[in-house]
This record gives structure tokens, C-alpha cells and sequence, in this order.
């Protein structure tokens, strides 16, 4: 009897053994390949590149120098201080979100979360990263994705935070160029309650003005929930959209206080058991629908969970960084792997079963 049950035993761990040794061979056999979205990503970083260079020359006309921390010479990157800068923000972020593999990097999020050619993303923009911004626009118009967006005036330190220039009209001028398809659906103020009540006035009113003679339609509601409301309305109206984008820190996109960040950065899935209260932005409120949600806030994490490097000095050459490829791993090891096991975990239940019906034949 002893002898049979180490037969087993014996099998059991030679299935284990072949298991194991199926897992690391499928391991070593990894490579990387592009992905298969690589001609869309590179179109999108080209657009992307293409939208800098327009700005810079915004810029120029304007007599706005660039910024001497615009050390890529990107025309993304503002000033520590302006009357316009809303909170505190990092510079290294800043310049990480206007590298051209940002609109790389936002196509492969948006495929991740189920966006696909044909759909409607809706997004928040605020001020403060605007290559990000436009990293999302050169994405969706590469993927032939509608995109509704609501972009805002008020930025963090070093954000698209030159008076001059705010990011709405950015983005109007390069629709008026024929780069962008996309417009703002509308324009905040940002800041404070989303109305730039922090701002310097004068700097402001004359900034409201601006976007009044060019045809945007600004919207100043300082109640929260009516704000939310008014931008699901514009969303649910040009859409409705199948993915919701929030670039930046605006509150109506994270909601008032800590919950929106910690739901964490880049793509979200839906939870539909998540519990709203009266503080909930937009990020919360979709996600409790189902719908999934892009957060772009923290740079620095969001590059390193996809392998990218922050702030480097020189930036690789389009279509050679990691957002552009996946690991690919030989399938046959581990189908070998479990084909074995599972002969020999078979041949151990059959075993034990003949061993039983022995044991019952000879108690007769």
C-alpha cells in the first residue's frame, strides 16, 4: 500500500515539476513586439509634434518668449507665476506631458479601455498640461474617435499660464489652422469654484473678453452640482461619449477634496458600486455608470507603470519608446506545460481509483 502511495506522490510531484518548468521556459521566451495599434501611436506623436510647432509660433507673433525650463523647446512649458496660476504644480511633469509619445501613450490607454474608432470620448482639459491636452486630441484623432472636450483657462505653475495665451485659445487657433478637427464644446475659467476667483481680475476680465470675440462660449457657474450637471449635459448632447478623459486637476473632474485622486491614474475601470455623495466629480459619476475613465494628474506614476522615462534629458526617437510595444510570450511551453500535468494528474485519479476498488474487492 505504502509503496503505491508514494507512485502517486511521485507523479503528483513530477506534474508539479513539469508545471513549474513550463512557466519559467514561457517566461524566458518572452519578447517585445509592437503593438498593434504601432501605426496609429506614431501618426498621433507626428500630430502631436506638429501641434507644438504651431504654438511656438503663436508664441512668437504674440512676443511670449519661451519659457528657459523649455529645455525640448516644446512651447507647452509657461512660467513659475503668472495672474492666471491657480495652484502648484511640478515642472518635471510638466515637460514629461509634452514629449510628442504623450499622444503615443494616449492611444494605447484608450484602446485599453475599450475605445475604438467610431466612439465619443469626452474629456475635461485644464491649463495645466497642456501638451497632455493635446496629447489626447492628436489621439483621438488619429484613432477617427469623436472627441467633446471642455478646456479651461487657469493653470498650475508652469501650465499653459502666459496671460496672452491661454489653452482655449490654443486650441482655437489650431482649429482655425486646419490641425485640430476637434473645438472646445465650451470653456471655463477654472481656478477657484471654476470661475477664476483667484485669478488677478483685470488679467481675467481681459481674458474673458478675448474668448468672448472669438465665438467661445464660456460658462462661469459656481455652484458645483450645477457645474457638473451643466457638463454632463454637453457631454450626453454631442455624444453620448463612451469614455470619460480627465487631464489635469479641475474639480469638477476630480470632485471637491481627496476621493478622485485615489481612485488612481491612467485607465479606471467601471465600478458601479462606487458610492457618490454631494462632493463626487465627473471621474466618480462615470465610473459609477460604467463608463471607464482616463486620470491623467500624476505623471510620474503614469510613466512609470508603462515603462517611461521621466523628464529625460533627450527625448528617444518616435515609435522606440516602451508605450509602443508589447511583451509577447511562446504559447506552446506552457500549453506543453499543462498537457503534461494534466496527463500525469489523470493518470494519479486513475491510479487512486484502482487502487480504492482494489481495496473494496478484496474487504468482500
Amino acid at each position: 500500500m505504502r509503496k503505491k502511495q508514494n507512485t502517486v506522490l511521485r507523479l503528483v510531484a513530477a506534474a508539479l515539476a513539469l508545471l513549474t518548468l513550463s512557466v519559467v521556459l514561457t517566461h524566458q521566451s518572452a519578447t517585445l513586439g509592437q503593438n498593434q495599434y504601432y501605426e496609429i501611436q506614431v501618426e498621433a506623436a507626428r500630430r502631436l509634434e506638429q501641434y507644438f510647432a504651431a504654438v511656438r509660433g503663436y508664441k512668437e507673433e504674440l512676443e511670449i518668449p519661451l519659457s528657459e525650463d523649455d529645455i525640448h523647446k516644446t512651447g507647452m512649458i509657461g512660467l513659475p507665476y503668472t495672474g492666471i496660476t491657480t495652484t502648484s504644480g511640478a515642472l518635471e511633469a510638466k515637460r514629461t506631458a509634452a514629449w510628442p509619445d504623450m499622444a503615443a501613450l494616449c492611444v494605447r490607454m484608450l484602446f485599453e479601455a475599450g475605445v475604438r474608432p467610431g466612439d465619443t470620448v469626452g474629456a475635461g482639459f485644464s491649463g495645466s498640461f497642456p501638451g497632455m491636452n493635446l496629447a489626447v486630441v492628436a489621439a483621438c484623432e488619429s484613432m477617427n474617435v469623436e472627441l467633446v472636450c471642455i478646456s479651461s483657462v487657469g493653470a498650475s505653475t508652469y501650465g499653459a499660464n502666459n496671460p496672452e495665451l491661454t489653452f482655449p485659445e490654443m486650441m482655437y487657433r489650431l482649429k482655425q489652422d486646419g490641425l485640430i478637427r476637434t473645438r472646445s464644446a465650451a470653456v471655463t475659467m477654472g481656478g477657484y469654484r471654476d470661475i477664476g476667483s483667484d485669478m488677478d481680475k483685470e488679467l481675467a476680465d481681459q481674458i474673458r473678453q478675448r474668448l468672448a470675440d472669438l465665438g467661445l462660449r464660456l460658462e462661469e457657474e459656481a455652484d458645483f452640482q450645477a457645474n457638473l450637471e451643466l457638463r454632463e449635459t454637453l457631454y450626453e448632447q454631442e455624444g453620448p461619449i463612451d469614455c470619460f478623459v480627465a487631464v489635469g486637476g479641475n474639480v469638477t473632474s476630480l470632485g471637491q477634496g481627496e476621493a478622485g485622486v485615489s481612485l488612481g491614474q491612467g485607465v479606471l475601470r467601471p465600478e458601479r458600486t462606487l458610492r457618490l455623495d454631494a462632493t463626487s466629480g465627473l471621474v466618480q459619476r462615470y465610473l459609477a455608470r460604467g463608463i471607464p475613465v482616463i486620470n491623467l494628474l500624476n505623471i510620474k506614476k503614469i510613466m512609470a507603470d508603462y515603462s517611461m522615462p521621466y523628464d529625460p534629458a533627450q527625448w528617444p526617437p518616435i515609435g522606440q519608446s516602451a508605450v509602443y510595444s508589447d511583451v509577447r510570450y511562446e504559447r506552446g511551453w506552457i500549453l506543453l506545460g499543462l498537457s503534461g500535468t494534466a496527463v500525469l494528474l489523470s493518470f494519479c485519479l486513475w491510479a487512486r481509483h484502482r487502487e480504492k476498488s482494489r481495496a473494496v474487492e478484496e474487504a468482500k
